[in-house]
């Protein structure tokens, strides 16, 4: 699997800068609004780390790709 450009650099832009603010804005919340954030935190989490091996994979795949 390799993703096309753009695809790939909104991935990674979201993946390194929009999913940490998320993830302190959330907890943060439900501390303020005493709501227990875990699950939202989790699955958040768990989206981004996919994400991340998926961009891994396609990563890894375009440079050998290259490599020829």
């Amino acid at each position: 699997m390799i993703l096309n450009n753009k695809v790939f650099t909104v991935l990674k832009w979201v993946l390194a800068t929009a999913v940490a603010p998320t993830i302190a804005l959330i907890t943060g919340l439900g501390e303020l609004y005493d709501f227990d954030p875990t699950l939202i935190v989790g699955t958040i989490s768990l989206v981004a780390t996919f994400l991340g091996a998926l961009l891994g994979v396609s990563n890894y795949n375009y440079q050998k790709r290259e490599d020829r």
